[in-house]
């Protein structure tokens, strides 16, 4: 998802020179592993075994190896010290309380709400985060106590107080992040489809550019991301049928836009869900589900239409033998210049690509 450029502390400098697509990416794998945490912790609080917290130890370990390898060093120590809580009763050292469970929650939901508002304010919280290392030293220096008086009278630096019946769950993302999440998770259903978002967001965004932003940039991004969501309930035997669908298995396969419109409508992206409606529709009037023709075509619907056949023609499917390379992409989604496609945006899709394929 494209983000516009801010000012950062020196600290994490680094972190944002990977760019957008990596930190969204990064992002996506700290909802995952902080749902992950707390689906270990909830089952923990219902009975304590040897493998639940192996699990356990995994996730977090997984956590803090992410924050390494993305450059937040500044994260990592409190992980690191948080993951020792882990390690002590996987070694028998620390005997598990429901406590703990709740200490340790609360510490990596802090972790993970401090790196989204970092990415959001583009600076680091230096003070949340010396609160944080606080805390979890505070915990660390306890070791006198048992867990009973050693966790619950600490309050987490994001005044979450820890109660024995707090309920352990995971944070509601934003819209744009849930989006983007239930889009990668639907890429990752398939080895042909990885990778294919950011890259269909990347380029959707520079052909909007390019196009002066007749969209906007968060509808458009919100189709993309939803766009394909309805394939996830097409069978397999007809998503990855060699030869022609019969009319039944058109009917089915065409469906698939109804998903994401209708989930985008209830979500109130009204744009975002008329660009998905429409991204089969083409040019010559012989597209669905309206038969739409030329400029009556939703403008963000062109645009994922041309992006979308980019990324479908470069990535390998079961009914090809491979992909097709870029340069007979190119050709193939040329030859169908006002046809299938916007003749006045072919041009600048072209210069996108060239772009595209420079940086490369």
């Amino acid at each position: 998802m494209w983000m516009p450029p801010t000012m950062t502390t020196d600290s994490c400098t680094p972190f944002f020179e990977l760019g957008d697509e990596l930190i969204q990416e990064f992002l996506a794998s700290c909802e995952d592993a902080c749902a992950d945490i707390a689906q270990s912790l909830e089952l923990l609080q219902q009975g304590a075994d040897s493998e639940l917290i192996h699990r356990l130890f995994r996730d977090l370990h997984s956590f803090k190896g992410n924050c390494r390898m993305v450059f937040l060093d500044v994260f990592v120590e409190v992980l690191h010290r948080l993951e020792e809580f882990v390690e002590g009763i996987r070694d028998g050292r620390l005997r598990y309380h429901p406590q703990i469970g709740h200490f340790l929650n609360a510490g990596v939901q802090d972790v993970h709400e401090q790196i989204r508002q970092l990415v959001r304010q583009r600076e680091l919280d230096s003070a949340a985060l010396q609160a944080l290392k606080s805390w979890v030293e505070q915990a660390c220096q306890a070791e006198h106590l048992e867990p009973e008086q050693r966790f619950a009278l600490i309050d987490s630096p994001a005044s979450r107080t820890i109660r024995p019946s707090a309920a352990v769950l995971p944070e509601v993302p934003g819209d744009l992040d849930l989006m983007l999440s239930l889009g990668q998770k639907l890429d990752g259903l398939s080895i042909h489809r990885r990778g294919r978002l950011e890259q269909t967001l990347e380029l959707a965004h520079e052909l909007n550019l390019a196009l002066g932003s007749p969209c906007q940039e968060d509808q458009l991004m919100a189709a993309v991301s939803l766009h394909d969501l309805g394939m996830a309930f097409v069978p397999h035997g007809i998503f990855n049928k060699e030869g022609e669908l019969n009319r039944d298995e058109q009917r089915m396969m065409q469906g698939h836009i109804e998903i994401g419109y209708q989930l985008l409508r209830r979500m109130g992206w009204e744009e975002a869900a008329r660009i998905v409606l429409h991204h089969h529709e083409r040019y010559d009037g012989k597209g669905y589900p309206q038969k739409l023709v030329g400029e009556q075509i939703p403008v963000g619907s062109r645009i994922l239409a041309l992006i979308d056949t980019y990324s479908s023609l470069t990535s390998e499917r079961a009914d090809r033998n491979s992909r097709k390379s870029l340069f007979s992409a190119i050709a193939e989604i040329n030859a169908h210049r006002s046809s299938q496609f916007d003749p006045h945006m072919i041009d600048h899709f072209n210069e996108v690509i060239r772009q595209h394929m420079s940086r490369r």
